[in-house]
């Protein structure tokens, strides 16, 4: 009894996640394609904060240089946070009148971009982790968002770069599901994480109200909920794609997942008076549905795990006892008849099958975005068959270490 409920209110909440989703973005106006001329754009310094980042600087540079933007209202700011690789001589060969280097004693992310803020007289903050690539129009299409007095962030659509292997395939359809979500929740006002891989910022945001929390170690997400506290809003860029290079090893994606979720573990701690109906469809539906999502995705997976093998050892040993033949070809037959039985007779099945249907809306939505991202058909199935248990890991070692205060160092972003 107790697994069935969980699962068909599990089922219940997923669903009407996706579907609330759906229709935030459907009821949503479309949006006008307004061209900005070149004399109405503001001045942006992209900051590049970077530790030993030797194999991926110079492609990120050039990158940013390359954007599609005026040569006079651009500047490109380097800060080499302590790298002890080549990092700062790759990126001091790029030096110029419009790249500028510096360096400083490392002191994590936050504090290279709050020194690289210091060095701005921009008015737009444009943020860009050292593994990035973005296609040229990317940042002017984000200045138009800005003509609205109260938007005070603008994020991309971002994307996997070259996905090849398990572990980048599996992020592929992650961040394919992230680009359709965050537009979503910008047309509920409900964006609660700033990539810092390539979000623009009002300089003058940060001039009010201070610049990145150096105390967390997911300060994109601290400064993305303390942005919704002061209730400005934040904008996203469907046509600003940009690319980034995910870890591609088991012990990589881990560290930087428990970064991830430690950070939003403690970052909604931090800023808990945004579950509060003050703060509209942000506060009493994303916010709380994304709690419960993660605690009952646990719950449920490990429940499901451990039944699933107590259930199986249960069969074997019954048909055991009255001397049932089990060998390979018999156990497998058997197996596969009751499997097949016991999923397409259960309502279970109508409701998933619904789900991986929305799911394919939303790949869909996102593909006609990221075009360089052709193929998605077996990262969908490593998707679908791994994901869930993957995302119920994470989540299990993030909630021990947040519980015992373990310490959490910086992983790949």
């Amino acid at each position: 009894m107790f697994r069935e409920m969980l699962i068909y209110f599990s089922a219940f909440v997923g669903l009407f996640a996706v579907v609330f989703y759906f229709l935030g973005l459907l009821g949503r106006r479309p949006e006008k394609k307004v061209e900005i001329v070149d004399s109405e754009l503001p001045s942006v310094s992209v900051i590049i904060p970077a530790y030993n980042e030797e194999k991926g600087i110079a492609d990120t540079i050039k990158s940013a240089l390359n954007q599609d933007y005026p040569r006079s209202k651009l500047r490109i700011i380097v800060v080499n946070d302590g790298s002890k690789d080549e990092t700062y001589s790759i990126a001091k060969s790029f030096e110029s009148e419009m790249v500028s280097v510096y360096t400083k004693k490392n002191g994590g992310k936050g504090t290279a971009l709050n020194f690289g803020i210091s060095k701005s007289k921009s008015e737009i903050i444009l943020t860009m982790d050292a593994d990035t690539i973005a296609e040229k129009q990317a940042l002017k299409k984000m200045m138009p968002y800005f003509r609205r007095k109260d938007v005070m962030c603008v994020t991309p659509a971002m994307a996997i770069h070259n996905p090849k292997g398990f572990w980048p395939r599996l992020q592929q359809i992650e961040y394919l599901l992230g680009i359709f979500l965050r537009k979503a929740f910008a047309s509920m006002n409900a964006i609660h994480i700033t990539p810092g891989a390539f979000s623009a910022y009002r300089k003058s945001f940060f001039d009010k109200y201070g610049g990145y929390d150096t105390s967390t170690i997911t300060e994109d997400l601290e400064i993305a909920l303390r942005i919704q506290y002061h209730n400005y809003a934040i904008e996203n860029s469907l046509d600003s794609v940009i690319y980034t290079i995910p870890p591609n090893n088991f012990r990589s994606v881990l560290k930087q997942r428990k970064r991830w979720y430690n950070g939003l573990i403690l970052n909604l701690w931090r800023y808990r008076k945004l579950f509060s109906r003050k703060y509209g469809d942000l506060g009493t539906v994303v916010l709380p549905v994304a709690v419960i999502t993660i605690l009952f995705s646990v719950v449920l997976t490990t429940y499901v795990f451990v039944q699933t093998l107590f259930d199986v050892w249960r069969e074997i040993y019954l048909f055991s006892a009255i001397n049932f033949d089990l060998s390979f070809f018999q156990i497998n037959k058997y197996t596969v008849e009751r499997f097949f039985f016991s999923i397409f007779s259960n309502p279970l099945f109508t409701m998933s099958f619904i789900f991986v249907f929305i799911l394919l809306g939303y790949m869909l939505f996102a593909k006609r975005s990221v075009k360089r991202n052709a193929a998605i058909k077996f990262s969908m199935v490593l998707f679908l068959v791994f994901y869930s248990f993957l995302f119920s890991f994470w989540w299990t070692v993030s909630l021990f270490d947040a519980l015992f205060k373990r310490k959490v160092v910086w992983g790949k972003d």
